[in-house]
């Protein structure tokens, strides 16, 4: 992930999660705000394959939002088509509900092109639950990079609950190749969706 707009960068924490980890819910919520991240003149990561992050992300998020409204959930998209949205209006989104959580979809970019898999960033510790129910799911089919403390912008300032899942590395053959995959990136709509019903407890 590439933040045109964002927080300074903070040294982040990493808890890597085992097999058999219990993580609690962050309490029963109704609705969850879908961040899909990026769009419009902010691109996000390229890809090796000259692939766009923010057209990846919004396609995973929409998926999310199916399978969570078949789930019972109520789903707030921030963007729905290709638009830019600034940080600080896609946190407000989060802030007006109530009974929510707030999940931000990414996919990742590293200088070392050999960096691939999944990881799940939380601010606070009312958050973490959600990150780590998220990675959880999704480290049973990708390489699990754990779930990480930071200060994004999204996360820092949201008073919901919160997560950024980045779903994989574009700057990583391996990694691109999988998300041009439409049947990768509904599983991992699907483990999202998994993990953020987990949570709800």
């Amino acid at each position: 992930m590439r933040v045109f707009f964002c927080a300074a960068l903070l040294t982040t924490a990493v808890v890597l999660l085992t097999g058999c980890a219990s993580t609690s819910g962050v309490g029963r919520f109704s609705t969850v705000v879908l961040d899909a991240g990026h769009g419009g003149i902010d691109r996000g990561a390229k890809g090796v394959d000259n692939s766009s992050e923010k057209i990846y992300a919004l396609d995973t998020a929409k998926r999310v939002e199916r399978g969570l409204k078949r789930a019972g959930y109520r789903v707030v998209m921030t963007r729905k088509r290709d638009n830019f949205i600034t940080l600080p209006s896609r946190v407000a989104v989060s802030n007006r509900r109530r009974s929510a959580v707030f999940v931000s979809i990414h996919y990742n970019w590293a200088r070392n092109s050999g960096a691939s898999g999944t990881e799940t960033f939380y601010s606070n510790s009312k958050s973490y639950p959600l990150a780590a129910n998220i990675q959880r799911e999704l480290a049973r089919f990708t390489n699990n990079r754990g779930v990480k403390r930071s200060r994004f912008h999204v996360l820092r300032n949201n008073a919901r609950p919160a997560a950024l899942v980045e779903c994989g590395f574009l700057s990583n053959a391996g990694d691109a190749r999988k998300a041009r995959s439409a049947s990768y990136r509904q599983r991992v709509a699907n483990a999202i969706v998994r993990g953020i019903v987990k949570s709800s407890r």
